[in-house]
């Protein structure tokens, strides 16, 4: 367990996108998410009042909560999790501090989910080359840690991805084209 109660915008937005980088929470009350409907990197949202669904699969993992200012929701999630044996910690200053020092927001919107809201599946050609090896690398580093990939031939990229509920990358046209 961590020796302090709280972490800085500052050493988070050092460690965002390494192998060290801690899990993101955002427990931001519904209408304060309204006004700014964007998210920390690689975070996700929970309902503050339902930690006992994350228990399970934050085991094992270092984790940061963000609220709106830093103050009450995140530092009283954290210690719930802490109650149940989780390394958890808030962002001082919350949302609030993270977005006034220009850290990088991600707009809800740009992340792709299926009819339960869970982020989809994505696919893309096989045989990744560089550049589709770097794609996957910075959606789990950026949009969504636990993102699964599927490649497939070029040609049934589209179907598969249709079929599957999937979101297809890395390909000349769609929304997350390989530009």
């Amino acid at each position: 367990m961590s020796g302090t109660l709280s972490f800085t915008v500052e050493k988070l937005s050092k460690l965002l996108g390494t192998p060290s980088a801690p899990t993101l929470v955002d427990v931001r009350l519904d209408e304060d998410f309204a006004l700014d409907p964007r998210l920390l990197p690689a975070s996700f949202r929970c309902n503050y009042l339902q930690v006992e669904n994350l228990v399970a699969a934050l085991a094992d993992k270092f984790v940061v909560v963000v609220c709106q200012r830093g103050a009450k929701l995140s530092h009283g999630f954290a210690a719930q999790l802490r109650l149940k044996g989780i390394d958890a910690v808030s962002l001082i200053g919350g949302f609030e501090a993270w977005r006034d020092l220009g850290q990088p927001l991600i707009p809800l919107q740009t992340i792709p989910t299926n009819a339960q809201g869970k982020p989809k599946s994505w696919v893309t050609r096989h045989r990744p080359k560089i550049d589709r090896i770097a794609c996957p690398w910075l959606i789990r580093r950026f949009v969504y840690p636990s993102a699964e990939f599927m490649f497939v031939p070029p040609e049934h990229v589209e179907g598969v991805a249709e079929r599957f509920g999937a979101t297809a990358f890395d390909m000349p046209t769609g929304q997350w084209t390989h530009e």
